[in-house]
C-alpha cells in the first residue's frame, strides 16, 4: 500500500519526503507518480520540506480553546521566533484527543498535556540544548482504568474465551446476531446504527471475490472525544476480540484497526496485543485449531479529521485521497476494495465479548429505566456506554455509565461538579457537531411529540442537567448526542466558542463538495463578523435568516456528515442564545440603513 510506504520513508528520512522518496515508492509499487503526489499533497501528516529542529503543535479546539490555547500559541510562536528563528515552528492544529488535559500540545510528536506557556518553552529550550524534556503519556491515565469497567469481562488481561467458545461450540452466527439484537447495541461512534443489522448485512452480502473485511474506526478526531484512546490502552483485547468474533460471524478473513497517527502509544499497544492474540491462537491462521483464519493489522492514519467519516476512511485505506463517497451503495455490500466490509467504532466492538458472555438481555437491563425526562412514550434505554467529558469540570475524563444517566449526574457524581462552582453557560453534547445548547432549553424547540408525552403543561424550559444521555431519547427530543461532551462554565464567551467550532469545520473540510467547501467558509466568516462587532443591529435582522438558510442548504446537499453539521455551531448559537447574539451587534446604524 502507498500510504504505509510513505509513512516508512518519511520516518526514515527524519520527518519529511523528498521527490526521490516519492519516486522510489511509485517505482517499487508499480504505480504512476501522480497517485503518490495526490496523497502527499492531501494528507496533513506528510511534508515535503525538512522539518525544523523543534516542531510544536498546540490544539486550538473546544476544551483547549476554552483554556486559552489560541493566544498562548501566538505568544509561544513570537517567543520562539525571536529566540531560535526558523529552527522552531509553533502552530495551532485541530483536536489532539487530549481534551481532558488542556491545553494539549505535541512537541516533535511527543505529548505535553496540560501545557503551559512556560512548560512548552522549557521543552523547546531542552531540545535545542540537546537534552530530553519530560513528556506525558496517555498510559498515565489509562492504567487506572485497567480491569475497572463492566465492559472488561477479563478484569485486565484478555483471554479470548468468547472466541474459543464460538469455535468449539460449533459457531452459530444467528445466535450471535440475536444476542446483539436483544442487547440493543448501537454504534458508539456517533451515528448509532443497530449493530446486529450491520453485522447481518455483511454476513448475507456476497461480494465479487469472496473476500470480506472488518475495519475498526479508531480515528477519533472529533473535538471533545477521547474514549477510544483509553479503551485501546486499558483494554485493547476487547476491541480485538470483538473484531475477530465479527469476522467469524460474517465470514471475513482480514481486518484493520485504523488509528490516528497522533495516538502512537495506542498504535504500539494494539500491535503488541494482536501479536499476543496470534500467539494464543485467537487470531491469524487456524484460530484455536479450527479451519477459520483472520489476519489483523493496524493502519496508522495519515491525518485529517475527514478520515473519521467511514467512506473517506475506506478511500484512504485504498490509497486514495480521503474524500467521502456518494451513497448508496453502502459499505456493507461495497466497502474496502468494493467488497462487503463491516466498519464499526472501537467501543462497539469492545462490548461484543461482554454481550456474548452475559447475554443480550443482561446488557439491555443495564440502562436507566426512569428519570426526569424518561416517562410516557420515551424510548427504552438499554445498556451502558463510555462518555468523554471535558471543559469546566473538576474531574474531566472517560466514564462508563448506564445509558440514560442524566447530564447532571455525569457532571456531579462522576466529574466532581463544575470547576470553581461555576454555573453552566453552554453545553456541546456531540463535540462541535451538535452545536451549543443553553442551560435551560426552551420547550418550543423540542419535538412536540416528546413534549406532549413528557413535559408537564405550563413548563416553558427544561434544565439541560435533566437530559438523559441516550441516543434514542436524543433523537426523540431533537438534539444530537455523541461520545464527546464539553461543558462551558459561566464567564466564557459563548460566541467565541461557537466561532472556534465553525473554524474547525472550515479547516477540516476535504473540499470535495461545493456546499461544504464554500458553506463552511461563509458560515465562519459570518460568525467572525459577529464576534468582531462588525454586524449592525439593522443588518442582524437579515443576518440571522441568511445564516439559518445557508445552514439548511448545507444540511440538505452536502455529501457527508461534516458538511451537514458544519453550520450547527453558529446556527445553534443564533437559535439558543439570541440575547448574546444581539449584544454582539454594533449599535451604530449601517451605511446601507443611512442611505
Amino acid at each position: 500500500m502507498i500510504i504505509p510506504a510513505l509513512h516508512e520513508r518519511q520516518s526514515k528520512r527524519g520527518g519529511y519526503l523528498t521527490h526521490a522518496d516519492m519516486e522510489s515508492v511509485a517505482e517499487e509499487l508499480g504505480i504512476p507518480m501522480h497517485r503518490v503526489n495526490a496523497l502527499v499533497t492531501f494528507f496533513p501528516h506528510f511534508r515535503t520540506d525538512p522539518p525544523p529542529k523543534v516542531e510544536v503543535h498546540v490544539c486550538r479546539d473546544m476544551s483547549c480553546h476554552l483554556n486559552g490555547s489560541v493566544p498562548m500559541i501566538q505568544r509561544v510562536a513570537d517567543w520562539a521566533e525571536k529566540k531560535y528563528g526558523h529552527d522552531v515552528e509553533v502552530c495551532g492544529v485541530s483536536c489532539l484527543g487530549r481534551c481532558d488535559r488542556p491545553p494539549a500540545a505535541m512537541v516533535n510528536e511527543q505529548l505535553i498535556a496540560c501545557g503551559s506557556e512556560a512548560g512548552i518553552q522549557q521543552s523547546i529550550d531542552a531540545i535545542m540544548q540537546g537534552q530530553q524534556p519530560e513528556f506525558n503519556s496517555d498510559w498515565e491515565l489509562a492504567k487506572a482504568k485497567v480491569g475497572k469497567w463492566d465492559m472488561d469481562i477479563y478484569g485486565g488481561s484478555g483471554r479470548y474465551e468468547r472466541i474459543r467458545e464460538y469455535i468449539t461450540g460449533g459457531g452459530d452466527p444467528d445466535k450471535v446476531l440475536k444476542a446483539l439484537e436483544n442487547a440493543g447495541l448501537l454504534g458508539m461512534g456517533g451515528a448509532g446504527g443497530r449493530a446486529y443489522l450491520k453485522w447481518g448485512d455483511v454476513m448475507r452480502a456476497e461480494g465479487t471475490t469472496g473476500e470480506k473485511f472488518i475495519v475498526c474506526n479508531a480515528d477519533e478526531s472529533e473535538p471533545g472525544t477521547f474514549k477510544d484512546r483509553e479503551i485501546l490502552l486499558a483494554a485493547p483485547y476487547l476491541t480485538i476480540e470483538g473484531m475477530i468474533l465479527a469476522a467469524l460471524v460474517v465470514g471475513a478473513t482480514r481486518g484493520w484497526i485504523y488509528i490516528r497517527h497522533e495516538y502512537p502509544e495506542q498504535i504500539e499497544k494494539c500491535r503488541q496485543e494482536i501479536a499476543r492474540a496470534v500467539q494464543l491462537g485467537a487470531c491469524g491462521r487456524n484460530i484455536f485449531g479450527s479451519s477459520r483464519s483472520f489476519e489483523l493489522d493496524v493502519f496508522p492514519s495519515p491525518g485529517g479529521y475527514i478520515c473519521g467519516e467511514q467512506t473517506a476512511l475506506i478511500e484512504a485505506m485504498e490509497d486514495k485521497r480521503a474524500e467521502p463517497r456518494n451513497r448508496p451503495p453502502e459499505l456493507m455490500t461495497n466497502g474496502l476494495y468494493d467488497q462487503p466490509t463491516l466498519l464499526s467504532n472501537v467501543e462497539t466492538f469492545a462490548w461484543a465479548p461482554a454481550i456474548l458472555k452475559d447475554g443480550g438481555d443482561w446488557f439491555a437491563s443495564q440502562g436507566i429505566k426512569e428519570g426526569p425526562l424518561t416517562v410516557g412514550s420515551s424510548p427504552a434505554m438499554k445498556g451502558k456506554r463510555l462518555f468523554s467529558i471535558s471543559g469546566d469540570l473538576n474531574q474531566p475524563g472517560v466514564y462508563e455509565v448506564p445509558t440514560g444517566t442524566t447530564l447532571g449526574e455525569l457532571i456531579d457524581i462522576h466529574c466532581g461538579g463544575m470547576k470553581d462552582g461555576k454555573a453552566i453557560a453552554a453545553v456541546a453534547l456531540s463535540g462541535p457537531s451538535g452545536g451549543l445548547l443553553p442551560p435551560k432549553i426552551p420547550v418550543k424547540f423540542l419535538s412536540r411529540r416528546f413534549v406532549d408525552a413528557n413535559v408537564p403543561e405550563g413548563v416553558t424550559h427544561i434544565d439541560i442537567r435533566d437530559l438523559p444521555l441516550d441516543i434514542n431519547v436524543s433523537r426523540a427530543v431533537g438534539y444530537m448526542l455523541g461520545a464527546g461532551i464539553v461543558i462551558y462554565g459561566e464567564g466564557c464567551n459563548v460566541l467565541a466558542e461557537a466561532v472556534a467550532n465553525s473554524r474547525f469545520y472550515r479547516n477540516e473540510t476535504c473540499g470535495k463538495c461545493v456546499p461544504c467547501r464554500i458553506g463552511s467558509e461563509k458560515v465562519t466568516e459570518m460568525g467572525e463578523r459577529l464576534l468582531a462587532g462588525d454586524v449592525t443591529r439593522e443588518e442582524f435582522d437579515t443576518f440571522e435568516p441568511i445564516a439559518l438558510g445557508l445552514s439548511g442548504v448545507m444540511q440538505a446537499t452536502s455529501i457527508c456528515g461534516l458538511g451537514q453539521v458544519a453550520s450547527n455551531p453558529l446556527q445553534t448559537f443564533l437559535k439558543f442564545f439570541p440575547d448574546l447574539a444581539r449584544q454582539a451587534c454594533r449599535n451604530k446604524p449601517s451605511e446601507v440603513a443611512k442611505s
